[in-house]
């Protein structure tokens, strides 16, 4: 459909072709009705206004996506998703602001809604699992006197899938078991292979998991391994989901230099859906986006 940003804008180059793409996304099993479901819709010339004849609810397509509510123009929204999703490092809220030709509180806010949607829904992962932790946060000299030697770091659980290659990274609370061992449980299917390293954090995983791990305090980073059925060594390691977090801290410092806790996890969203599709063209990223536009993040909600 396209390769470059001037043929998706001339492929998109009316506000009736962005509203007749939307609506092949969301009515791709049959119309219906936000508010009854009915399938009985009347769609009128105006294209952006559409009507339940069971309910006579008048409605956008809009409605119940993270479009709604919205005075940008889809072609700008559609941009927007276009420029977000082919940076592979993301892109600032000032530099999308200034490409797009809106302001950047709205750009700001255009990203945290595509965002909060971003990551969709993986399956459980199975098979082995590498899982490690990492910290997400300034630099000691470049803080404030004040903020110095204090522990304001993030803490980011990271788990990739070998089979996959797949990512799923979470910011927590803590580093302790009872925060990252509930999003490793709802991640990973039970009974699965893991590695980690030897943090005691880890230890309980042993009763859930078949559970490998690497002691970094030796500077073992891989180690080989026969099983009991097979003369093949198996390779334990975590260096793969580490690769991952120097994608991401790559990504934050580069191009946002600075994420808060609140947010952080909504930049996560993001650094998940372009790693797990690293492999797609820029159009099919764009039209995987579409899967789960539904929903919608308000301002007061993302400030509260």
């Amino acid at each position: 459909m396209f390769k470059t940003l001037l043929e998706f804008t001339k492929f998109f180059n009316t506000e009736k072709k962005c509203y007749e793409y939307l609506k092949s996304k969301l009515w791709a099993n049959g119309k219906s009705c936000p508010r009854c479901k009915s399938s009985k819709i009347i769609e009128f010339q105006d294209f952006k206004k559409n009507r339940c004849k069971s309910c006579d609810y008048d409605f956008s397509i809009r409605k119940g996506t993270i479009f709604a509510e919205s005075r940008i123009s889809l072609q700008k929204w559609f941009i927007c998703i276009y420029l977000m999703s082919a940076n592979k490092k993301g892109i600032s809220s000032i530099n999308l602001a200034n490409q797009v030709g809106i302001t950047q509180k709205t750009a700001w806010f255009v990203l945290q809604r595509l965002r909060e949607v971003a990551s969709g829904g993986l399956d459980m992962f199975e098979g082995t699992s590498q899982i490690d932790e990492t910290y997400v946060g300034g630099k000691e000299e470049n803080k404030h006197k004040e903020k110095k030697n204090k522990s304001t770091k993030a803490v980011v659980l990271g788990i990739k899938n070998e089979e996959t290659g797949k990512v799923k990274t979470f910011h927590t609370e803590t580093s302790r078991y009872y925060d990252l061992g509930e999003k490793i449980m709802q991640s990973v299917k039970i009974g699965s292979n893991i590695t980690t390293d030897e943090a005691s954090y880890y230890k309980t995983l042993k009763m859930y998991y078949s559970h490998n791990t690497v002691n970094h305090s030796k500077e073992e980073y891989v180690r080989y391994e026969k099983s009991n059925n097979s003369r093949i060594a198996v390779k334990i390691t975590t260096n793969g989901v580490e690769g991952v977090f120097s994608l991401l801290k790559r990504s934050i410092y580069g191009i946002h230099h600075w994420v808060s806790k609140k947010h952080l996890q909504r930049y996560l969203n993001e650094f998940n859906f372009k790693y797990n599709s690293r492999a797609f063209t820029n159009n099919t990223r764009f039209e995987t986006f579409f899967d789960n536009v539904k929903g919608r993040l308000k301002y007061k909600e993302l400030i509260a």
